[in-house]
């Protein structure tokens, strides 16, 4: 997959702390956001961009309703540290310790 900036922003957002939710209604309605770790105002992200993410295995649901968060998987944690030169990782199942 090749990635565009915007790919690329959400990805580096995840590693830096940000967390990305699909808030659902219970009529199905999906919104993706990008709650910032440092504001109040979360950032609408487009679904194609998410779905692009997820169908090349660089991020993950934890399948929670109504607003499930997304994980970086291991391929798409190390992908954002080639990117950014850096390794660490918010805090999350895979690397809690």
């Amino acid at each position: 997959m090749r990635l565009s900036a915007e790919h690329q922003d959400v990805l580096i957002a995840m590693q830096q702390g940000d967390r990305l939710k699909v808030h659902r209604t219970v009529d199905g309605v999906k919104q993706y956001l990008l709650h910032r770790l440092n504001e109040a105002v979360a950032v609408e992200i487009k679904a194609d961009v998410v779905d692009a993410l997820v169908r090349a295995g660089l991020i993950e649901s934890n399948m929670k309703f109504p607003a499930a968060t997304f994980l970086l998987t291991d391929k798409g944690a190390g992908l954002v540290a080639r990117l950014t030169g850096d390794k660490r990782m918010p805090v999350g199942p895979r690397n809690f310790g």
